[in-house]
C-alpha cells in the first residue's frame, strides 16, 4: 500500500488545478455546430414565428390587455432572436476570416449584452402575465379594474427601461475604440475598457442576475398558484354549482390561464439552468471568463442562449394549439394573403391574354 504524504497531495491538487476541461480547440468545433448551423437554424425560424406572433395579436386588436402582453412578449423575443442571429455571424469562421473594418468576436460582446436586455425583458413580461393569470383566479370579478391595457403598456415600457438602465454600466465601462493592428497595417474597431472596469461590469452582472432570479422565483411561484387552481376549476366542473356560482372565472378565462400555465412552464424549464449557473459561478469562482474554465463556461452559455431561442420559438406552437382565436386569426390570414395572390395572379393573366 502507497501512502501519500501532504507534499504529494499538494502535487496532486496542483495538476488538477491546471485542468482545462474544454480546450480551446474543442470550443472552437462546438461554437461551430452548436452556434453557426443549430443556433442559425432555430433563430431564423424563431424569427418567423415571432413575426406571425406580431401580425396575428396587431390583427386581433390591443382591447385585450393579454394581447397586449402576448405582443411584447412576442417583441422582445423577435428582438433577442435578431440580436442572437448577428452574434452567431460573429462565430462563422468565414466571417472571421474576412478583412472587415471590426474584430467580430470582441463587438459580439455587445451584442451579447443586448440580447440580455431583450431576454430580461422575457422574464419580466412573463412575470406579469403569470400574475395578471393569477389575479384573475383569484379575483375573477375586478380583474377588467386591476389589469387594464393601459396598465399593461405602463408595465412593459418600465420592463424595457429598466433592463435598459441596468446594462449602462457595461456600456460605460466598455467601450468601441479604434484599436492599430500591426498585421493589417491598419486600424480596426475593437473594445476598450476603462480603469475600474472589472469592478463596474461585476455590479452590473449582479443587477442583472437578480432581477431575473427574481422574476423566476416569481414566475414559478405564480405557475405553482395557476397549475393548483387549475385543478380546482377541473372538480368544480364536475359539480352542478360550478355554473351558479358567479364568483368563478369563465371558460374562456379558464383557457387562458391553462395556455399561460405552459407558457410559464415552458419558461422555468428552458431558463433553470441558468439559475443553476449562477450558483455553480459563486461556488467555482474558476468558472468565470477571467478563470481558468472560461472555453467551460463559453459552452454552457451558449447551450443557454439555445435553450432561450426554444422558449421564444415555442410560444408560436402553444398559441396555435391552445388559442382557438390565435388559430382561426392566422388561417384567416394565410387565406387572405392566398385570395390576394391568386387575384393578382389571374388579373396579369388576363393582361397576358388581351396582349
Amino acid at each position: 500500500m502507497e501512502i501519500f504524504n501532504a507534499t504529494d497531495l499538494s502535487y496532486v491538487k496542483s495538476i488538477t488545478d491546471d485542468i482545462i476541461l474544454i480546450s480551446a480547440k474543442t470550443l472552437s468545433y462546438f461554437t461551430v455546430i452548436n452556434g453557426c448551423v443549430l443556433g442559425q437554424c432555430l433563430a431564423i425560424f424563431g424569427l418567423i414565428v415571432n413575426l406571425l406572433n406580431i401580425v396575428v395579436f396587431v390583427r386581433q386588436g390591443l382591447q385585450d390587455p393579454v394581447n397586449i402582453s402576448l405582443l411584447g412578449l412576442s417583441v422582445s423575443d423577435l428582438a433577442s432572436l435578431f440580436v442572437h442571429f448577428f452574434s452567431n455571424l460573429c462565430w462563422t469562421p468565414a466571417i472571421m476570416r474576412m478583412d472587415l473594418p471590426f474584430y467580430p468576436t470582441q463587438l459580439m460582446y455587445f451584442l451579447v449584452w443586448i440580447h440580455v436586455i431583450f431576454s430580461r425583458v422575457t422574464a419580466g413580461i412573463t412575470a406579469w402575465i403569470t400574475f395578471e393569470r393569477c389575479v384573475c383566479i383569484v379575483c375573477p370579478l375586478k380583474i377588467k379594474s386591476i389589469v387594464t391595457p393601459q396598465r399593461t403598456v405602463n408595465v412593459i415600457c418600465v420592463l424595457y427601461v429598466t433592463m435598459c438602465t441596468s446594462t449602462i454600466p457595461v456600456f460605460y465601462s466598455t467601450r468601441a475604440v479604434w484599436i492599430f493592428d500591426p498585421r493589417r497595417n491598419r486600424s480596426i474597431l475593437g473594445i476598450a475598457r476603462i480603469t475600474h472596469s472589472e469592478y463596474i461590469q461585476q455590479i452590473a452582472f449582479w443587477i442583472n442576475n437578480i432581477l431575473p432570479i427574481t422574476f423566476f422565483v416569481f414566475i414559478t411561484t405564480c405557475t405553482i398558484i395557476l397549475v393548483k387552481s387549475l385543478k380546482k376549476i377541473s372538480k368544480w366542473k364536475q359539480q352542478s354549482a360550478y355554473s351558479q356560482n358567479p364568483g368563478l372565472i369563465s371558460q374562456r378565462d379558464t383557457k387562458v390561464v391553462r395556455m399561460i400555465t405552459i407558457i410559464s412552464i415552458v419558461f422555468i424549464a428552458c431558463y433553470t439552468p441558468g439559475a443553476v449557473l449562477l450558483i455553480f459561478i459563486l461556488i467555482f469562482p474558476e468558472l468565470t471568463y477571467s478563470g481558468k474554465q472560461k472555453n467551460l463556461l463559453v459552452v454552457i452559455l451558449s447551450i443557454l442562449v439555445q435553450l432561450e431561442g426554444i422558449n421564444a420559438t415555442a410560444n408560436f406552437f402553444i398559441y396555435f394549439t391552445m388559442s382557438s382565436k390565435f388559430k382561426r386569426t392566422l388561417i384567416s390570414l394565410f387565406c387572405a394573403y392566398g385570395c390576394k395572390m391568386k387575384q393578382r395572379l389571374e388579373s396579369s393573366a388576363n393582361k397576358n391574354l388581351k396582349n
